[in-house]
């Protein structure tokens, strides 16, 4: 019999006690522990996970109503069991009652709902074993985070928020009391139905937590005069995307604690509904935006969409949509080129009609300058020169960059991209783009490893990245100052209006096609990153980074507290002066007037001496004299002179560029003049056809420094026509294949240039 009674024992401890787990809802918290957002669980349930300490009014309204005795006995009352049997015996009901909170906790977690003898003695054995191995305080905690609260309502926490919108610990004792009483019933416990069930059970309980001692009278009628709630509320979806996004990195994970701020977050989700409003009458439907503590790496508000126009919220995170960045690594070129000592600040490269290979880039307004200082290349975001600058300092060596700063979405190789990279030829997204303009904010401010991940998570600090890379003091002050220049680009004649009494180093970028429009900015305090678009691509109509992003990222600053710009300046590790041409900005050249001392942190062979000043012999009558006629000379002076193709366009948008004088007529001109500016030396050109047998005509343009010169115009050897009006135009009639161009003026002067007309055949191989 003792044998029998231990083996007995031994198999009651060795059976396993049902152990079937909740899928749980997941939660996301701002940094000040408020609930941002929660998704429902795979099963279609709201069931939060209870990780913090539950509410000793609550215990106490749970223990009085479910289970009085339940620190006193061992999981099973057996007072409680004989009083449910007499019951039973006399009336014939099914067999209810009895039952102990452990005995509750085991039938759900094995999710027996069937009430019957034997699956009542199960609970028994179980509950008898659960009681001895596990402490009263987790039984509790068991029971109220997985207890149904009515429809798909399970568990305390999420109970309290879609009864009464608040927290377990800002409810007062009616509504605990309330919640300790519906899992008793729960298929009853609906606040449009049974109200008055609900009522007469919550005050029951009352009053009997008063007859206790647990109140006075005055408390109670206080707490009986409490309206049952007569709708669910909504759990609040103020991080939604994030929410998803971290459920990817970390599917284990139910409870994120982030480093949001909630009154951020909040407040620019206000501000983005009434953009959206407004970006609804242009038929632009979505909007993502994210903010970032440059101090501290911190991540404080994140929108992957904007409200749908139903007033909701649209599903698809379009923060970390790959999406064509237009012209948003341009900073990147423009330190890459100073970093490497290719290019001074603000030495000029050539705006002018280019192609490089099948490659003809223009810039936003469809108009060339001649030539820009590098740092204009920023400021007024010019593609022509970027596309040049990246041609001359290397595609391989600026995907390099890329790649060191592991940027996601570009990871096909440089050859895949060539040089349209630069002007959004590939995809990123919104979350990549804020790491990096984060990242040159914290380079500015001298924070090691400035292009690691943002912290998200409170606890989770990211690791250091890679390669931990910084640009150089040099190279990241000279690239803040471009950024946050005042003077922008004709096609953002209305930026303006969005100027603050802080100081903000910002770019704007626009995809190919009017299909996205960026703006990323920062000052010493905060990133700020905006997109706006359609999330299923569609262009628009003046779908701009300047015009719709960018009043975005400016009405963000203005509701951010504490704007400032960064405190200090870089400080470089070493120093050295050089002397730069303030016209080409390259290192002055002998014949250079106008100069300018630079700081540079070291001096490299790579620096060009400036080569745009010449010396010209001028005759009595002011006019200029070839070499041949010195002799006549009267005066020298010195002319900054570019290249006749660039000066065709630079004289146009630089009044101020003073010309060479003209050629004195009395002495026979020596000197190349005259230059074809297009097409250019080995162009492979594409003409569409206006028919099946006819090819559109090509229009060439030359330039020649004499005013009244006359140009004649060559086509393989053939004359084809005389021009004396500039600019100098000639139409051609050039059929498919090689042809060379020429043109002669009146003094012998003459350029030539070889160019391809290709068939639509050999353009798309």
């Amino acid at each position: 019999m003792w044998v029998t009674a231990i083996l007995l024992i031994i198999v009651w401890l060795c059976i396993p006690l049902p152990d079937t787990r909740h899928d749980y809802s997941r939660i996301l918290y701002g940094e000040d522990g408020r609930m941002m957002s929660a998704t429902i669980s795979k099963d279609q349930q709201w069931c939060f996970p209870l990780d913090e300490k539950i509410p000793e009014p609550l215990k106490d309204c749970i223990i009085i109503y479910e289970d009085e005795y339940f620190r006193y006995h061992p999981g099973v009352n057996p007072i409680s069991m004989v009083k449910a049997i007499i019951s039973h015996l006399k009336t014939g009901n099914k067999l209810r009652g009895a039952s102990t909170i452990p005995m509750q906790v085991m039938r759900m977690k094995s999710k027996n709902l069937n009430r019957t003898y034997f699956n009542k003695i199960i609970e028994i054995i179980f509950a008898l074993k659960y009681s001895l191995i596990t402490r009263d305080e987790t039984i509790i905690q068991e029971w109220c985070t997985i207890a149904p609260f009515g429809g798909n309502t399970i568990g305390v926490k999420a109970a309290a928020l879609r009864y009464f919108g608040r927290p377990l610990d800002r409810l007062s004792w009616a509504e605990y009391a309330l919640l300790a009483v519906m899992p008793n019933g729960p298929t009853h416990a609906t606040l449009s139905k049974n109200r008055n069930v609900l009522k007469f059970k919550r005050d029951f309980l009352l009053k009997k937590m008063h007859s206790q001692g647990y109140f006075n009278a005055e408390e109670l009628l206080l707490y009986l005069g409490e309206e049952i709630p007569f709708e669910t509320k909504n759990i609040p979806q103020h991080g939604y995307h994030l929410l998803r996004y971290l459920t990817g990195r970390y599917p284990d994970q139910y409870i994120f604690r982030t480093t949001l701020n909630s009154e951020i977050q909040l407040k620019s989700f206000e501000l983005l509904s009434r953009e959206t409003e407004f970006l609804k009458l242009d038929d632009i439907k979505n909007i993502a935006v994210t903010i970032i503590d440059i101090r501290n790496n911190k991540l404080l508000a994140y929108h992957g969409n904007g409200p749908s126009q139903s007033g909701n919220f649209s599903y698809v995170d379009v923060a970390q949509a790959p999406r064509s960045y237009g012209s948003l690594l341009k900073p990147l070129l423009y330190a890459h080129a100073l970093e490497t000592s290719t290019f001074l600040p603000n030495e000029m490269i050539a705006d002018i009609p280019t192609a490089i290979g099948d490659f003809q880039p223009e810039n936003f307004d469809k108009k060339y300058r001649g030539a820009v200082p590098l740092e204009e290349m920023i400021i007024q975001s010019l593609n022509v020169p970027s596309v040049r600058l990246l041609n001359t300092v290397g595609l391989h060596g600026f995907y390099d960059l890329i790649k060191y700063l592991d940027i996601k979405y570009l990871q096909k190789g440089a050859d895949h991209y060539g040089l349209s990279i630069i002007l959004g030829g590939g995809e990123t997204s919104l979350w990549e783009l804020s790491r990096i303009y984060k990242g040159l904010a914290q380079n500015y401010s001298g924070i090691a490893d400035p292009f690691r991940d943002i912290q998200i998570l409170k606890q989770n600090i990211p690791v250091k990245s890679k390669t931990a890379f910084a640009f150089s003091p040099f190279t990241i002050d000279h690239l803040i100052k471009a950024m946050s220049d005042l003077s922008r680009p004709r096609e953002e004649k209305s930026w303006q209006i969005f100027t603050n009494d802080y100081k903000v180093a910002w770019k704007t970028g626009t995809s190919f096609g009017h299909k996205d429009a960026w703006a990323m900015g920062f000052n010493g305090h905060y990133m700020v990153g905006v997109w706006v678009g359609n999330e299923g691509g569609e262009g628009r109509f003046d779908l701009t980074g300047i015009s719709k992003a960018a009043p975005v990222m400016f009405k963000i600053f203005n509701i951010l507290p504490e704007n400032r710009w960064f405190g200090s300046i870089p400080r470089y590790a070493s120093k050295e002066i050089i002397s730069i041409c303030n016209e080409s900005g390259k290192i002055t050249g002998p014949l250079c007037k106008n100069k300018t001392n630079l700081t540079i942190e070291k001096s490299s062979f790579k620096y060009q001496q400036c080569n745009y000043h010449q010396e010209v012999m001028l005759s009595r009558n002011q006019l200029r004299l070839s070499p041949a006629c010195h002799v006549n000379a009267v005066l020298k002076d010195t002319f900054f002179v570019l290249p006749s193709y660039m000066e065709y366009y630079y004289k146009q948008s630089n009044t101020s560029y003073k010309v060479l004088p003209p050629l004195d007529p009395l002495c026979q001109q020596s000197e190349a003049s005259c230059k074809i500016i297009y097409p250019l030396n080995d162009i492979k050109i594409f003409l569409p056809k206006e028919n099946e047998s006819k090819l559109n005509h090509l229009i060439a343009k030359a330039y020649h420094r004499q005013n009244g010169a006359v140009l004649h115009w060559f086509l393989d050897g053939q004359y084809l026509s005389s021009t004396n009006n500039q600019p100098h135009d000639c139409l051609l009639k050039a059929g498919i294949g090689q042809h060379i161009l020429m043109i002669t003026d009146q003094w012998g002067n003459m350029d030539e240039v070889n160019f391809d007309i290709l068939n639509e055949h050999k353009t798309n191989k």
